[in-house]
């Protein structure tokens, strides 16, 4: 047996088989290569033992999703065919050349004009097709997507992504958005945001491309690679209030740069005064910074800006503590722990004695 089969190849299903389906299959396939009926069949017997290898991985959900992914990123790959190459016949040295023919000039412009329409028509055509291919399979990846069909999607995905195609930036989009929630791969992630990227034409989607590589490196923990994603993808929209949230954040609870990310968070709360999660970000500094007055004051208009919040309630308590207010953190623990907060749970004893 080979480790490069392909198991839906083997059972002869399609990827998006039901799950009585891919049963019927390999009970079909079993009984005619079940060694009982096939004794001393070395090769059936081979094959009986592959199908019930490619039966037991696919009807498993988890195995199915760790080999689907695995074949989609090439982990599987085919054995390679050599093919022979053919050999072409040498030219003679020396060959007949006939004699130059003149041609009149309406008879020379017509052959240039006709010869301008086929090399445009040429290049017009499979530009056409690849543009009609691109937003056909980009259509049905989204469908698959919307129906948790994810590895059905990307394959989808992955052919909308051609020359001249029309959807390839959202095809490759949509496809890091994949991988990276429902697999966690941030690796191959950012490979097709560096695929969008050469293909974008527009400031629009460059800021796009390099807002989702940012949070897939942050994702992957590589904090100062995001961070400059983010950066760079300010330089084509300042007014991107998202991206100034991004690069705060990630200085905060991330690289504990805390001066750094309080200069971001007050960034953003000038240009969007809506975007209330810049005060709890400054709040958390300032409280890591032994700030606690300013802390105090801008976790409170966190708190009535945004209403009930678990995290919310538990930095308060925390900020009261520290400036010996006791029994009001111990209302806000008390607060965070109708909320289902553990860390407010794990700080009752310790603010409510």
């Amino acid at each position: 047996m080979t480790n490069y089969q392909d198991y839906y190849h083997v059972l002869d299903v399609n990827y998006n088989v039901t799950p009585e389906g891919l049963k019927l299959a390999y009970r079909q396939l079993a009984k005619r290569y079940h060694p009982d009926a096939n004794a001393g069949d070395r090769e059936k017997e081979e094959m009986f033992k592959l199908v019930s290898e490619a039966y037991e991985v696919l009807s498993d959900a988890d195995k199915k999703a760790t080999y689907d992914l695995s074949l989609l990123l090439g982990l599987y790959e085919e054995e390679k065919v050599r093919t022979r190459r053919r050999s072409t016949p040498t030219q003679p040295q020396y060959a007949y050349r006939p004699a130059a023919v003149s041609y009149s000039w309406k008879t020379y412009m017509g052959v240039t004009a006709l010869v301008v329409v086929i090399v445009a028509s040429i290049f017009a055509v499979p530009f056409g097709l690849s543009r009609y291919s691109s937003e056909y399979h980009y259509d049905k990846g989204l469908e698959y997507y919307q129906n948790e069909q994810y590895y059905a999607a990307l394959n989808s995905l992955e052919r909308a992504i051609v020359d001249f195609g029309s959807k390839n930036v959202e095809a490759c989009l949509l496809a890091g958005t994949i991988l990276s929630e429902e697999y966690g791969q941030y690796k191959y992630a950012i490979e097709y945001m560096d695929r969008g990227l050469e293909f974008t034409s527009s400031d629009g989607e460059k800021v796009q491309l390099l807002y989702n590589k940012g949070l897939y490196l942050k994702g992957s923990a590589d904090y100062h690679a995001a961070i400059q994603q983010f950066t760079e993808a300010l330089k084509y929209w300042p007014e991107y209030d998202s991206l100034y949230f991004a690069i705060a954040s990630t200085y905060a609870f991330n690289l504990d740069q805390y001066d750094v990310a309080i200069q971001y968070f007050s960034q953003l709360e000038k240009k969007e005064t809506s975007f209330v999660e810049a005060a709890y970000g400054k709040a958390y500094c300032y409280y890591k910074l032994h700030n606690y007055p300013d802390a105090m004051q801008c976790v409170d208009s966190y708190i009535k800006k945004y209403g009930i919040d678990a995290n919310a309630y538990v930095l308060r308590a925390k900020v009261k503590a520290k400036q010996g207010d006791s029994q009001s953190a111990c209302e806000d623990i008390k607060k965070a722990s109708r909320l289902h907060s553990g860390e407010a749970e794990n700080l009752t004893k310790s603010y409510c004695m």
